[in-house]
């Protein structure tokens, strides 16, 4: 195996453990939004920035968490938005995904 296959095959993995940690983290609170600055904040430094956004956009166009805005409280993306103005919270999707009953491979629960 090549040195850049297997960086490659670590950083997918990481991906994967990342996904996790912040769909547990969102669901913390349950059934408030969490703001998102606060929880990346709280996950420094075992994840960077562009990492932590790489899994918010990943579990929000996965349908496994809903983002909004903080001071108008509608719904939003990353796309649309500064991350700093989020806060999010665990869609039904999100809670089978924690509780094993809905799979996702590039999540590590």
């Amino acid at each position: 195996m090549e040195i850049k296959e297997l960086n490659d095959r670590i950083k997918q993995k990481k991906f994967f453990r990342n996904n996790g940690v912040v769909l547990k983290g969102i669901n913390l609170l349950r059934t408030q939004f969490v703001s998102l600055p606060d929880l990346k904040y709280a996950l420094e430094p075992t994840l960077t920035e562009s990492e932590f956004l790489d899994c918010v956009n990943y579990l929000t166009e996965g349908g496994y968490i809903r983002t909004r805005h903080v001071g108008t409280k509608q719904e939003t993306t990353l796309a649309d938005c500064v991350p700093n103005e989020l806060e999010a919270k665990v869609t039904q999707k999100g809670i089978q995904v924690i509780a094993c009953i809905l799979k996702d491979d590039c999540i590590e629960v």
